[in-house]
C-alpha cells in the first residue's frame, strides 16, 4: 500500500476514535504523530495538526508547506503568518469546535498549560494506542528491518576478537546494518565485563575486550521508519564460569516461557509474570530490575509496555519484545532478547540468530 494511502487509512481510523470519544477533533505538534498521520517526515515545530471527525487541517509556514503536498488530497493546508499553536487555537475557537482534546505527554508543561487554558482537554495516549497494531504494510517494514539486524549479527560475531574495543564492535555492527539496507540506526549498545551489568551502557571508545569475560550486545535498525531490537549475551573465552552458566540458562528459561505466552487477549502483565516468576522463584527477583518487554515500531521503545503494572492487553499485529534480563553490578549481566509478532493463538519471531 503507498504511503499517501496508509496515511489516509490511519486519518479516517483516527476519526472514528474521535467519535467513539465523543471528541470534536484532536491537536498534536508531535512529530512523530505527524508522520504518523500523513505519511510526511516532518520536524518538531515545522506543523501544527487538528484533525476532526470531518476534516484534517494541518497549520503551517509558507516555506514547509510544499514539503506537505503528498498529504494535500486529504489535508487543508493552513498558511500561517505568526504562531502555529495560536493559529490552529484561533481556527478551533473561530469554527466553535466543541471537546477538542491533545496528549499530555507529548507536549512540555507551558504548551500543555496553554492548551489547557485554551480549553483542550486530554486525550490520553489516543494515537499511541492506534499506533500498537499494525497493518500490513508496516509489519512488512518491521519484518526488514528485524532481517537487516539479524542478519548483521550473523556476520559479526566471528568478527569480534579479543583486544577491540566496545566502540569499535558497535561500528563494526552499525555498518554492517547501513550495508544491509537500514536506513539509520537509533541504538547500539555494546558492554564487556562489568559493563554488562548496565542495562543502558554507553560503549566505550577504551574498554577493550578480554579474554574470559561477558559480552552483551543490544542493538537494532531503522528501515523505513520501523525499528528492530534485540538483544545477544555469551561469554567470550574458553573458562565460562558456572555461575554465568547458569544464569545464562535461567534467563533463557524465562526467555522462552515470556515468548511462549505471547498470543492475543493476553494480558501484557501476565506475559511478564510467565517470565518473572521463574527468576524470582531462582532468587534473582532484584536482579531482574526492568519490564519483560515493550512495543517496537516508529520508536524502539513503543507501546505497549509488558511489565507487572501493565493494564495493556495484546492484540494480533502488535509487535513486541521479550527481553528478561539478571544484572550483577560491578560484575557482569546477562540479557536475551528477540522481537516478536503477536498473532491470535500465539506468535511469531521476528529477529533470529
Amino acid at each position: 500500500m503507498p504511503v499517501k494511502d496508509l496515511a489516509q487509512k490511519r486519518m479516517s481510523d483516527l476519526r472514528r476514535v474521535l467519535k467513539d470519544a465523543q471528541l470534536g477533533g484532536y491537536l498534536t505538534v508531535n512529530a512523530l504523530e505527524m508522520r504518523y498521520l500523513c505519511g510526511v517526515d516532518l520536524s518538531e515545530g515545522e506543523a501544527v495538526f487538528l484533525v476532526t471527525p470531518s476534516k484534517a487541517y494541518c497549520f503551517t509556514r509558507t516555506m514547509i508547506a510544499p514539503k506537505m503536498a503528498p498529504a494535500a488530497s486529504f489535508m487543508k493546508i493552513v498558511d500561517v503568518d505568526g504562531g502555529m499553536v495560536d493559529g490552529a487555537l484561533a481556527f478551533i475557537q473561530d469554527k466553535k469546535i466543541k471537546t477538542v482534546g491533545f496528549a499530555p505527554a507529548k507536549v512540555n508543561f507551558v504548551l500543555g498549560q496553554q492548551l489547557t487554558q485554551a480549553g483542550l482537554v486530554s486525550a490520553g495516549g489516543l494515537v499511541d494506542e492506534m499506533r500498537m497494531v499494525k497493518y500490513e504494510d508496516e509489519i512488512a517494514r518491521l519484518k526488514k528491518s528485524c532481517q537487516i539486524a539479524s542478519d548483521a549479527f550473523k556476520k559479526v560475531k566471528p568478527l569480534i576478537k579479543t583486544g577491540m574495543t566496545e566502540h569499535a564492535v558497535a561500528c563494526l555492527i552499525a555498518s554492517q546494518m547501513i550495508a544491509g539496507g537500514a536506513d539509520a540506526i537509533p541504538f547500539n549498545i555494546v558492554c564487556f565485563g562489568e559493563n554488562t551489568a548496565d542495562a543502558h551502557h554507553t560503549p566505550s571508545k577504551t574498554r577493550k575486550l578480554k579474554n574470559n569475560e561477558a559480552v552483551l550486545m543490544d542493538f537494532g535498525c531503522l528501515y523505513e521508519g520501523y525499528s528492530s531490537d534485540m538483544t545477544r549475551s555469551w561469554w567470550h573465552g574458553d573458562n565460562e564460569p558456572e555461575e554465568y552458566r547458569a544464569v545464562w540458562a535461567l534467563v533463557h528459561q524465562a526467555y522462552r516461557a515470556g515468548a511462549k505466552s505471547l498470543r492475543a487477549g493476553l494480558a501484557c502483565k501476565d506475559a511478564d509474570a510467565a517470565a518473572r516468576r521463574l527468576i524470582e522463584a531462582a532468587g534473582y527477583g532484584k536482579q531482574f530490575f526492568h519490564s519483560l518487554g515493550h512495543g517496537v515500531g516508529l520508536e524502539t521503545h513503543d507501546s505497549p509496555l509488558l511489565g507487572p503494572r501493565s493494564v495493556a492487553v495484546l492484540e494480533a499485529g502488535m509487535p513486541v519484545t521479550v527481553e528478561p534480563g539478571i544484572y550483577f553490578a560491578g560484575k557482569w549481566g546477562v540479557r536475551w532478547e528477540d522481537t516478536f509478532l503477536v498473532t491470535a493463538d500465539g506468535s511469531q519471531k521476528l529477529t533470529k540468530n
